[in-house]
């Protein structure tokens, strides 16, 4: 993970869950043991009435002191960005993880992301193990009966449902979310590709694992 990496993953989320409302910050990939990330800025007076500031400077930090998944490492992302979010706009919020910051949590969590408050002396615990992690499903049965299942960056959710609707024959398709450890050894799609399954796996799928 590089600095770019995480540039290129704030443009996708920025597009996605802000309306490109963030400007781009200054990134930092570090080595942290008690954070996994964090977000920083300046707030300086506008003005000379009271009330009036704004924020300059801003700052995300991302740990790679643990072994994690892009996965997780977006998911810390999105967290801090929540957090730019809410000071870049100056909305109002009950704590540092208020009400608003786990409204955004919830959905983007629903999402298929693993977005978590943590406290620092417990983020050694914490930090997503391989066997707990959430991975996003796509089910597709084309007009043919075929099916198909994909591992899906959550990243790319959107675009690839966007793919479907303009250029896929697909009588049915379903998000789904699991975090079965057969899973591990997919590679996250990025593209409108999958694995064949059959109808006996089809029905299992829609029955056993959460759909979205």
């Amino acid at each position: 993970m590089t600095a770019q990496t995480l540039r290129e993953w704030f443009t996708t989320f920025n597009a996605q869950y802000f309306g490109n409302t963030l400007p781009e910050p200054h990134f930092v990939v570090n080595h942290a043991k008690r954070t996994l990330g964090q977000f920083s800025c300046h707030k300086v007076r506008r003005g000379l009435l009271p009330g009036r500031w704004k924020t300059t400077d801003y700052t995300i930090k991302v740990s790679e002191f643990y072994h994690t998944s892009d996965h997780d490492r977006q998911s810390v992302l999105l967290h801090e960005m929540i957090h730019f979010y809410i000071a870049y706009t100056q909305t109002r919020d009950t704590s540092a993880h208020g009400k608003v910051f786990r409204q955004w949590m919830q959905r983007l969590n629903a999402d298929g992301w693993n977005i978590t408050i943590t406290s620092r002396n417990a983020m050694l615990a914490t930090v997503p193990t391989t066997d707990k992690q959430q991975y996003l499903l796509l089910a597709i049965r084309l007009s043919n009966g075929k099916c198909y299942l994909s591992v899906v960056n959550p990243a790319y959710r959107h675009h690839l449902e966007q793919m479907i609707h303009n250029h896929c024959q697909a009588d049915e398709f379903h998000w789904l979310r699991t975090n079965d450890s057969r899973y591990a050894g997919w590679s996250a799609v990025r593209t409108l590709r999958g694995r064949h399954i059959t109808q006996d796996e089809w029905e299992r799928l829609m029955s056993e694992t959460v759909i979205l």
